[in-house]
């Protein structure tokens, strides 16, 4: 697996933010978005302005998106068929929309990377995955001015390495709904007109969750699911069973069309091994990641996002291991997870020097996970999971 990763030389900041989810805004057409999922524009703004000035003016700081900053899959205003909805042309339409509902944060990007030694580091997720499609990349710059597009960098490997030992994913790699590859995502028609292929879990957020959020704007908030649907069967009994009713059959329809794809090519070892990787699903997620670092014997930190919760662990063996959370709203019915509502998670790593060797990280590296709390001299303050 590639890696890219910096070659930075002087001491800097790295702010690690996942999950935004930046969709069509509040309102779309005059008429309430209930897809919306993204409602704190000022405080990323002044996040933005934050670390551009006062301490930072003169300081290299490195913003990373950490997948799904922007929410392509909530931004289903586009006249197109289903399989077109996926091209080229509609993804570039879709992201006019985001950038048109969030302007003022746009601006602030811009003012960001108008200072000396800034730069915006754009990792794919799950919901943004059509911003690997060359043209929406470029359309994304150019929604910038002209003088800092070349601070926007698109890493197109599966993993990002700003400092030596520090290792980003945004984590969807690690369920098999929404796992792809980069290199052979990207297809084109017999017209030569560019696509994003996408996986079931896309197809998924797009006629299951979107549908039922029309109705219920939380169902995507709440978590662990299965408490959500025991709630439910007690409280909200007809929509709780028809949208179990609507996962199960979305769900057999997928394994009905992927296994008759195996049993063609008379590849059951294929439907073997597909069912192991979605069993994993059940799997704790740290330890899933822990995995990560058995392989990367230089691995010191790893960061993470995609589940919503935000999470710093530092194991016996000095590896730290960083969820950012998200800036969207989570219910948690989990009483163990003390966790409701919206905080304004992220990381902060600040490094002294970046020539430095990896028995001596610690000595020159500081990670923290951090809430963001604005209108103070210092605002923001460590998070405690």
């Amino acid at each position: 697996m590639k890696v890219l990763r910096n070659t930075f030389k002087r001491g800097k900041t790295i702010i690690v933010l996942s999950d935004l989810h930046l969709g069509a805004g509040e309102f779309f057409k005059e008429r309430r978005n209930l897809l919306e999922d993204f409602f704190f524009d000022e405080e990323l703004i002044n996040l933005l302005k934050y670390f551009s000035t006062k301490h930072y003016e003169d300081r290299q700081v490195e913003i990373i998106f950490n997948g799904d900053f922007l929410d392509f899959l909530a931004t289903p205003y586009v006249n197109y068929f289903e399989d077109e909805f996926w091209s080229e042309e509609a993804s570039i339409k879709k992201l006019y929309i985001i950038r048109d509902a969030h302007r003022e944060v746009f601006t602030a990007i811009a003012n960001f990377l108008k200072h000396n030694n800034k730069k915006i580091v754009y990792i794919v997720g799950n919901h943004d995955a059509e911003i690997l499609l060359p043209a929406v990349q470029i359309a994304f710059k150019e929604s910038f001015p002209e003088e800092v597009r070349e601070k926007i960098f698109f890493p197109t490997e599966d993993i990002y390495s700003p400092l030596k030992g520090i290792y980003l994913q945004h984590g969807h790699q690690y369920e098999k709904a929404h796992a792809f590859n980069p290199d052979t995502s990207l297809v084109k028609d017999a017209k030569f007109r560019s696509y994003i292929k996408p996986t079931w879990g896309s197809y998924y957020c797009i006629n299951i969750i979107n549908k039922f959020k029309i109705e219920r704007p939380y169902i995507n908030q709440i978590q662990p699911i299965k408490k959500f649907l025991i709630h439910g069967l007690v409280y909200d009994t007809f929509f709780t069973l028809r949208f179990m009713f609507s996962n199960v059959a979305f769900f057999v329809m997928v394994r009905l069309y992927l296994w008759s794809f195996y049993i063609k090519k008379l590849n059951f070892s294929g439907i073997i091994k597909d069912m192991k990787e979605e069993l994993l699903m059940f799997q704790n997620y740290e330890t899933l990641t822990r995995k990560f670092f058995a392989k990367h014997k230089d691995a010191k930190v790893l960061l993470v996002g995609h589940t919503h919760h935000p999470s710093f662990r530092h194991f016996r063996d000095g590896s730290t291991f960083i969820n950012t959370g998200t800036w969207t709203k989570i219910i948690s019915l989990d009483f163990s997870f003390n966790y409701n509502g919206h905080y304004l998670t992220f990381a902060k790593i600040d490094a002294s020097e970046q020539n430095y060797e990896l028995e001596n990280f610690d000595k020159y590296v500081d990670c923290k996970l951090v809430v963001w709390q604005g209108n103070k001299e210092t605002p923001y303050g460590n998070y405690f999971s």
